[in-house]
Parts: structure tokens; C-alpha cells; sequence
């Protein structure tokens, strides 16, 4: 039997018992007492109204008692269902730990200030959370592409003040080039907060003191140094005098490459976000030949434009390969003004505005 029913059912029967024990007492007192002159009878109504009063008080104080008691429960079913509205990997880590403590004050403090807004002032609601996460973004600097001998890098937006934009930072390794793609579908102050952190690690490698294989392991470590839930990241490292890429990969959209010979897709390890508590190996892609191109899109354009992987690749194969472009430049503003037609047709207001691109081309 649950506890719903549990409680009416027991209350039921301690108010019969009390009304019951209140009626015999009140037959047996009469019946025993009874003067059968009828004198002073006011001293029999008043035997009533006095055990009236007694069980009234006994009444009263259990209900004072099961108010405690009913608000104790309340706090622990809260609990319970705020428990129960983390993220998995969350729920996993033990609960004393100071890790799992911070996240879920942080969460629900949050919680707690959207909800006393009030539903009638979702716009301010809104616009209360977005400003707070441009605020956080702006901590980043704007985006610098360093010059590396033997590549040649664009990135679209180059500014980071749009909390909806994902981080991009690229860095010259010992061996190459390094770069990384982070972020979530959706904007938001976790987000921000997220890629702050983020563009502290990667400020901490430093300018050419590490090899590529050093810098990805070294971000991976950190990584795993937090708890990043449902994080999109991808981190990639391209030697100078070899045709493969080292990356971690975790997102829906794949890497795409385009060569003379066209259009390839580059997957990563099939995970479409990070998983704090799992171990990511390095994958491998090799045939990066000079002249090739690399592709980044963030997964908010399968949500902006509602097209698959395969789809939007589909988009691309001969529209790319008849215009030919000659640098990464030409290749980012190509796939711009392309996205830009895909969205005037599906009637959106300002399709590049979700959107994050990175282009790598490998020139020797």
C-alpha cells in the first residue's frame, strides 16, 4: 500500500478511535452518574464539554505534530525528484562528494531564479539569461588565427561576444597546427561558463612548446578534470610532414573533407557528446593531402536548418566542386552564402546566426 493511501487511512482511524473513546466515555459517565431527580445536570453537560475540550487539544496536537511531519516529507520528495533531475553521470558520483554537491547548487539555484520570474515575464526571463551568458562569453577574447606555415585557417563568427557561437581557438604546435570546436546545441550561461573554462586550458599550452599528441592528451586530461555534460567538442592536431589528423570528435555533425576527388566524411568514435567519465582515445584519419580541406559545422545547423549529416553533405558535393575555391576564405564565405539560400528557403530570419565553421587547409 503506497503512502498516499497509508495516510488518509491512518488518520481515519485515530480520529474514530478518538471520537469513539469520547463517546464511551461520555455513555459510561451518564449512565453511571446519572442523578434521576434531573438535579444538577448542568455538572453532567459539563463532563462533556470538558472531554470535548481534552480530546480537542489531543486532536489539535496531532495535528501540529503531523504538519512536521507531512513538511519533513515534502523536503525529502523534493529532494528526492531534484535527485532524480540531474544528468545521469551526475546521479553516478556519491552524494557527500564536493563535486556533486557544487553542481547541484549551482543547477538549482538557477532553477530557482528562472522560476521566480513568473511565466508572464518569459521574454525578461529570457533575455535576463542571455545577457548573463553574453556577459560570461565576453571574457573570451576574440577569435586569432595565428599564422602557421603550411596551413591556412578561417573561422566564421571571429568574434566570440555572441553567447550563441561555439569556441574556436586554433595554436601552432611543434609538429603543426592544433585547434578546437566546443560548445552546446543550445545557448546558455552553463555554456559560457564552459567555454571560458575551456579557453583557459588551451591559453595554458602555450605557443609551440608542445607537439600535437602532447596537446590533445593534455586537453583530454583537463577535461576529465570536470564534469562536462553534454559538451560538443571537437580538438583536432595536424602534423606538418604527415597526411594524418589526430581529433577527438564528439558530435552528430561529422568532419567533412573536400578534395579533388570530392567529398569524404571523417567520423569520430560514434558519441555525439562528451562523456565525463569515460576514457576518449585519439582516433586517426589519414589521406590529408596538400590542397585538401577540413570542415567544421557545431551541431546547431542540423537543429537551425532540421537537415541531417548526410543530407547537408548532399548539399554541398556539386555545388563545392564546381566552384573550386582557392583558399579557406573562398571555402568559409562559399559555405556562408550556401546556408544563406538554404535558409531564405525554409524562411529563417538570419540562418547564420546559430552557426559556428572552422575551414583548415593544408597547403604543404
Amino acid at each position: 500500500m503506497s503512502f498516499r493511501v497509508k495516510l488518509p487511512v491512518l488518520l481515519g482511524i485515530i480520529s474514530f478511535l478518538f471520537f469513539f473513546i469520547h463517546f464511551l466515555l461520555a455513555e459510561f459517565t451518564f449512565t453511571h452518574w446519572q442523578n434521576p431527580k434531573g438535579e444538577n445536570t448542568l455538572n453532567f453537560n459539563l463532563v462533556g464539554i470538558y472531554s470535548s475540550f481534552v480530546f480537542s487539544l489531543l486532536i489539535g496536537f496531532l495535528t501540529y505534530y503531523f504538519l512536521g511531519f507531512l513538511y519533513q516529507y515534502i523536503l525529502h520528495l523534493i529532494a528526492h525528484i531534484q535527485d532524480n533531475e540531474l544528468p545521469k553521470d551526475i546521479r553516478n558520483l556519491n552524494p557527500e562528494s564536493e563535486e556533486y554537491k557544487i553542481y547541484k547548487s549551482v543547477r538549482f539555484t538557477l532553477l530557482q531564479g528562472d522560476e521566480s520570474l513568473g511565466e508572464e515575464q518569459f521574454e525578461n526571463k529570457f533575455d535576463w539569461k542571455t545577457n548573463q551568458a553574453v556577459a560570461v562569453n565576453k571574457q573570451i577574447p576574440d577569435i586569432h588565427i595565428p599564422k602557421t606555415p603550411g596551413f591556412e585557417v578561417s573561422a566564421f563568427p571571429s568574434v566570440m561576444r555572441y553567447a550563441g557561437a561555439d569556441y574556436i581557438r586554433i595554436v601552432r604546435a611543434k609538429d603543426g597546427i592544433f585547434g578546437i570546436l566546443a560548445g552546446h546545441i543550445e545557448p546558455g550561461i552553463l555554456e559560457s561558463s564552459e567555454k571560458v573554462f575551456i579557453h583557459g586550458i588551451v591559453s595554458s599550452f602555450g605557443d609551440s612548446l608542445f607537439s600535437t599528441e602532447e596537446l590533445l592528451e593534455k586537453l583530454e586530461n583537463a577535461l576529465h578534470q570536470f564534469t562536462f555534460l553534454k559538451l560538443k567538442i571537437s580538438a583536432f592536431g595536424i602534423q606538418n610532414k604527415e597526411d594524418k589528423m589526430s581529433f577527438l570528435h564528439y558530435m552528430d555533425m561529422p568532419i567533412f573533407q573536400f578534395s579533388d576527388h570530392g567529398i569524404q566524411v571523417i567520423e569520430g568514435s560514434g558519441d555525439d557528446h562528451w562523456y565525463p567519465n569515460h576514457k576518449h582515445p585519439l582516433s586517426i584519419a589519414d589521406g590529408i593531402e596538400i590542397g585538401d580541406y577540413l570542415v567544421w559545422a557545431s551541431d546547431r545547423t542540423l537543429t537551425q536548418f532540421g537537415l541531417t549529416s548526410f543530407e547537408i553533405m548532399e548539399e554541398f558535393v556539386d555545388y563545392l566542386l564546381d566552384l573550386k575555391p582557392s583558399s579557406s576564405r573562398q571555402m568559409l564565405l562559399a559555405i556562408a552564402k550556401k546556408m544563406s539560400a538554404l535558409g531564405a528557403e525554409r524562411n529563417l530570419t538570419n540562418p547564420m546566426e546559430k552557426l559556428s565553421i572552422l575551414v583548415v587547409r593544408r597547403n604543404k
